[in-house]
């Protein structure tokens, strides 16, 4: 409240009639200010197509980077990471049992 004893007032950004200051929605022109003051929605975080290779190839390769990657990404809770992070997981175990076989049969 002002000095005066009347509640602050403010000017409506949509229409610009004067409104009160604690309006969640415009009296005049419906315009909404509750979504405005929830901020901007969050964005769901990307990872790159050539990032996804990358570490594919990491996994495959190095297959003990590849099971902490997996693991790491598939405890994230954007669906996107945990798909990441299932392929790197399975590509390592993969690279694991192809190497134990090549392994086998060089020892043989």
């Amino acid at each position: 409240m002002e000095a005066s004893g009347t509640p602050a007032a403010r000017n409506c950004v949509s229409c610009g009639r004067s409104i009160s200051w604690d309006a969640n929605v415009c009296p005049y022109c419906g315009h909404d200010y509750r979504m405005a003051m929830m901020g901007p929605a969050p964005t769901q975080a990307r990872i790159s197509e050539g990032m996804k290779i990358l570490l594919y190839i990491v996994s495959f390769i190095i297959p003990l980077v590849g099971l902490i990657v997996g693991i790491i990404y598939y405890t994230k809770p954007e669906p996107e990471y945990k798909e990441v992070g299932k392929i790197c997981l399975i590509i390592a175990l993969l690279a694991w049992v192809v190497g134990a076989i090549c392994w086998g049969a060089f020892l043989l």
